[in-house]
């Protein structure tokens, strides 16, 4: 979902309902700054959550690929390949999970940059 999607007009006459009373349009010039404002206020916090939200999960993603790369160096000191191989494949898919919310993480400060 885009960022227009997450704060609509219906969003702004129910967060300021005095806009609503005084029939406020929401192509008039007063309507446009106002939305603006509420708009910025708005995108600001929740890109603020995401970016605390992607580093929570990667922290978390972090840790569980640490865990298997134990379990792979103590199953290769029993020279049981095999399973050392299955969290092999594991401990990869966690990498490319970190890294896709390392770029997710980017995105988001650079669109926070704009705001």
């Amino acid at each position: 979902m885009s960022l227009n999607q997450k704060y609509t007009w219906a969003d702004f006459l129910k967060e300021f309902p005095e806009h609503k009373e005084k029939k406020t349009k929401r192509t008039s010039n007063e309507g446009k700054k106002a939305f603006e404002s509420a708009y910025k206020k708005f995108i600001k916090t929740y890109l603020d959550e995401r970016q605390a939200q992607l580093k929570k999960l990667e922290a978390k993603a972090i840790a569980q690929r640490d865990e298997f790369v134990k379990k792979i160096q103590s199953f290769q000191k029993k020279k049981d390949f095999a399973k050392a191989n299955f969290y092999q494949k594991k401990a990869g898919l966690k990498d490319s999970a970190i890294a896709e919310l390392k770029r997710q993480a980017d995105r988001t400060k650079t669109v926070a940059k704009k705001f």
